[in-house]
């Protein structure tokens, strides 16, 4: 096998990750009893036998005198005292590292070259410990990188986010047992160079994990003072495990608050449970975290940089997850960070991705064995940009590699929606507009059944070469579903797009397309209608090239390159508007990749903060075949000024001045919702869109609690999301009925998720413990049925499905799952594993593993 492999491990406080690198760029974690994240743990059995991760937690519980949880914390100490034996802290990162390399041995038959991470701040001592340590477990010579380099090149290459060469970017990464924070600054190379490091040691997640035992401490001490005295203060194995077990329930309980408002911690021989809510969390971690951020504030000091002048703020570490961490750098320094829902990934794939530029790196030590193979290879890793739908956005806070926008925004530099469904396509109304006696005929929102099960409409065409990360996306519409995956190229040039489409009705193959990858990526950007068939590819940094095929034969029409990918699609036409920061310009061209026009927005100073389509009532009864809008186009400027274009001309329609650029927008039937920041609250106005009329304003009392985001949610329905304070994705809802001019109804009695029409109902997900459920409201905004426990996509209006959302690592196993507007469910599939799907009102076209293949579930 040759030697053109890679591992990439990240050797953390609390936790170890790994990732292997395959010789076509394709990148794959490895997991330890079944996580891609191992507790970085060691237990010495009496046997000498040193165990690892989970293992060595459960095996705490026998004997917590010879666990460690934290081995790295102890580098500075040489050893580390297990039970009644002494040993280096060498040999317990050896053991961690071992167990990387027998995971990655099962992985790909053999232990490839590595390279693994560390601090910034290591001394070249404590360096050396890491190169021993991966000698003593059997690896070649490795290569170590610094950790906050590889967090800022997964923040450019996965994240696609933009650094300009000179930009900086701050890297604060807070882990279990230190808070490590880097300001970089990007070299006209590529690469990244450190302009200054800080950080607070005695600040992790070890930390707060004590603050709250504390705080449980003081009541446990006032009802039950010897069980205290015993948890404070154990004597033997019994009373230490009792400890440990009271970390660990502390340990999960703050972990779930980061979801729920309450969490229960269980004390050892207590009989009742205590509780922890959001506000004491909060409480006690705004002091520690204060530090943080003034730490952050003076590491950043020190580059005679400002806030303003970061290209951003990536937050990486487990403990960055905690809502309030955010929360505080935002209101500290005045940028949004990015974090991740699982931040504990990005060092150990940027550490990878970093190999592809010329960055330096700590040679290998000399080592008491022979090294086979001193040089680890430098792999060609195209950059993979989250998928997106029919409009290309800017990513939001949140940072992590975005699921496929709901049709309704296209915001360029702000918000961003939330997406809890895998088809990414938000529904609306079509209007009932019909007779009452012929009304069960024409009604667009009746509920149609189900079949009893998904069933092959034909054999799976199979995939041309091994699939791998790059791209894999289905779009469907009518009578044909297309299909984007990359693999290899055979001329080993680089990474192939193939595209096929296949027919809805009969399964087969209808034509077939393959492009060689050009550039730095594919921008997975795909849109998809009648007449117009594209997708997207950043050729090079700032530089995308659109590619136009024909519908029905997958021959290429034409290219358009673009400074922006930020992208609509309008009935069959392709609106291309610009980046935040790439000038005012809109095109707009056909099928056939023509253009048919082309403006600027305001004036020469002016740049454009936010652009949307007027979304229409009428595609909610076809919310897999949408026309997306009614062909006018809104774009505010930075001169406070609001435009409405027509998108086929370019004309002019009306523009006003207005308040302010930063506030929210969003159009729906022919009317502008604009929802500003008060002191107190937030405003909603309403205008026409045809002449930019006031036609209402609302005042909402919400205290310190801004507009986070609308949506439209019924014929006449448009609902305005309320962020939940130190929590992402979680909202509460109001309702303005445009017909009453009022709130109509506000969601706001538990923690809200996304919500969205089906028919004349709503689809309202909300969070029940740690779980995501679904409830069904009619017009009158009364439940109906029981709650749901999947996510669903509406695929006529009176119908919806639910199947494994697609992952970012391969492929996901899951059910599939039919709903009826009255509730009733419909269970199509139990254990469908699948890359990566999309629906019509009656197929369900999947990429697998055995090929792609179309089914149906209803006629």
């Amino acid at each position: 096998m040759p030697a053109d492999y890679l591992l990439s491990v990240d050797l953390g406080t609390s936790h170890t990750v790994a990732v292997v690198v395959w010789p076509d760029g394709r990148t794959r974690p490895l997991l330890f009893d079944g996580s891609p994240v191992m507790p970085s743990a060691v237990f010495l059995d009496p046997a000498g036998t040193l165990h690892t991760g989970k293992d060595a937690e459960r095996l705490a519980l026998t004997a917590p005198e010879r666990f460690e949880p934290n081995p790295k914390q102890r580098i500075s100490d040489g050893t580390l005292l297990l039970g009644d034996r002494e040993i280096p802290v060498t040999a317990a990162f050896a053991a961690i590292l071992s167990r990387v390399a027998r995971a990655a041995i099962e992985s790909v038959g053999r232990l490839p070259d590595a390279v693994l991470t560390c601090p910034a701040a290591w001394s070249e001592q404590r360096r050396g410990a890491l190169h021993d340590a991966a000698a003593q477990a059997g690896y070649r010579p490795v290569k170590i990188l610094t950790e906050p380099v590889a967090a800022a090149h997964y923040y450019t290459s996965r994240l696609s986010h933009q650094v300009q060469a000179g930009q900086p970017l701050a890297v604060f990464d807070f882990g279990g047992g230190t808070l490590d924070i880097a300001v970089l600054e990007r070299r006209p190379d590529g690469s990244f160079g450190v302009l200054a490091d800080g950080g607070l040691p005695d600040l992790g997640g070890l930390d707060f994990d004590a603050a709250l035992v504390a705080h449980i401490g003081e009541t446990v001490k006032q009802r039950e003072p010897e069980i205290w005295k015993r948890l404070e203060n154990p004597n033997g194995a019994s009373e230490l495990r009792n400890r440990r077990e009271l970390w660990e329930e502390v340990r999960g309980a703050k972990e779930m608050l980061s979801r729920s408002s309450v969490a229960p911690v269980t004390v050892p021989d207590m009989a009742q449970s205590l509780h922890l809510t959001r506000g004491e969390l909060d409480q006690i971690s705004r002091p520690l975290l204060s530090r943080a951020v003034g730490e952050t504030q003076r590491v950043l000091a020190l580059t005679g940089r400002r806030p303003e002048q970061l290209a951003g703020l990536f937050l990486v570490g487990g403990s960055s997850r905690m809502p309030m961490v955010s929360k505080m750098l935002h209101e500290g320094l005045g940028i949004a960070p990015t974090v991740l829902e699982q931040p504990e990934l990005p060092v150990s794939e940027g550490a990878a991705l970093a190999l592809t530029a010329t960055v330096p790196v700590t040679p290998p030590a000399a080592v008491t064995s022979p090294p086979a193979n001193p040089t680890a290879p430098s792999l060609g890793l195209p950059p993979m940009t989250p998928a997106s739908d029919e409009t290309v956005l800017l990513r939001r806070n949140g940072g992590a590699p975005l699921p496929p926008p709901r049709r309704g925004t296209v915001h360029t530099a702000r918000r961003v929606p939330p997406k809890w469904i895998a088809i990414g396509v938000a529904a609306v109304v079509l209007v009932a507009a019909v007779a009452i006696g012929a009304w069960w005929l024409l009604n667009p929102y009746k509920q149609r059944p189900f079949a009893d099960a998904l069933t092959e409409v034909a054999p799976a065409t199979a995939i041309s070469g091994e699939l791998d990360d790059g791209v894999y996306e289905v779009r469907s519409r009518g009578d044909r579903s297309v299909f984007f995956y990359t693999t290899a190229s055979d001329d080993e040039s680089g990474q192939e797009l193939h595209v096929r489409a296949l027919s809805n009705e009969t399964g087969d193959a209808v034509w077939s397309q393959d492009q060689v990858l050009e550039g730095d990526g594919w921008n997975n950007s795909y849109f998809l209608s009648d007449e117009l068939l594209a997708f997207s590819q950043e050729v090079e940094t700032g530089e995308y090239k659109f590619v136009f095929l024909d519908p029905g034969t997958g021959e290429v029409r034409n290219t358009q390159t673009s400074a922006s990918r930020n992208a609509a699609r309008s009935g069959d036409l392709l609106v291309i508007g610009p980046e935040a920061d790439a000038g005012a310009g809109f095109k707009v061209f056909d099928g056939d990749g023509e253009r048919v026009a082309e403006w600027t927005a305001g004036t020469e100073d002016a740049t454009v903060a936010d652009w949307s389509l007027n979304w229409v009532p009428e595609d909610i009864a076809n919310p897999t075949e949408p026309s997306n809008g009614d062909g006018r186009l809104w774009a505010v400027t930075s001169d406070n000024v609001l435009h409405v274009y027509d998108a086929e001309s370019g004309e002019v329609i009306v523009q006003r001045e207005i308040e302010t650029a930063e506030d929210l927008y969003y159009a729906w039937d022919g009317k502008l919702y604009v929802a500003a920041d008060k002191e107190t609250g937030y405003e909603l106005n309403v205008y026409g869109l045809d002449d930019l009329k006031q036609l209402d304003s609302q005042f909402i009392e919400s205290g310190d609690v801004g507009p986070a985001d609308m949506t439209d949610c019924g014929e006449a329905l448009v609902c305005v999301a309320e962020a939940v304070e130190d929590q992402t994705d979680v909202y509460h809802w109001r309702v303005y009925d445009a017909d009453a001019e009022e709130i109509a109804h506000e969601f706001d009695d538990q923690e809200y998720g996304w919500i969205e029409p089906l028919g004349d109902r709503l689809l309202v997900e909300y969070y029940a413990g740690d779980s995501k459920r679904t409830q069904i409201y009619d017009k009158g905004f009364d439940t109906v049925n029981n709650s749901l426990e999947e996510t669903f996509a509406p695929i006529d209006g009176g119908s919806a499905l639910a199947w494994p959302a697609r992952s970012t690592f391969g492929t996901v196993t899951g059910g599939v799952t039919g709903l009826g507007r009255d509730g009733s469910r419909a269970e199509l599939s139990t254990d469908l594993e699948l890359y990566a799907c999309d629906a019509t009102d009656t197929r369900l076209a999947c990429i697998l593993p055995d090929g792609l293949q179309v089914f149906s579930f209803r006629d």
